[in-house]
């Protein structure tokens, strides 16, 4: 997930665990969600990613 944010020109980036654990490899995480899927935003705008264990 985050390549294709990076590729698409996103710098910010949030991940949302939803044990509230810090995520510090994403490789350890699947993704969940995403908050305002299929929405257009600009790329200065933090993105929302929800992950879980």
């Amino acid at each position: 997930m985050d390549e294709e944010l990076t590729a698409l020109g996103f710098t910010k980036v949030v991940y949302n665990a939803d044990t509230g654990k810090t995520v510090l490899l994403l490789r350890n995480w699947t993704v969940t969600g995403i908050d305002n899927p299929g929405v257009e935003q600009s790329i200065d705008k933090t993105v929302v990613v929800h992950v879980t264990k």
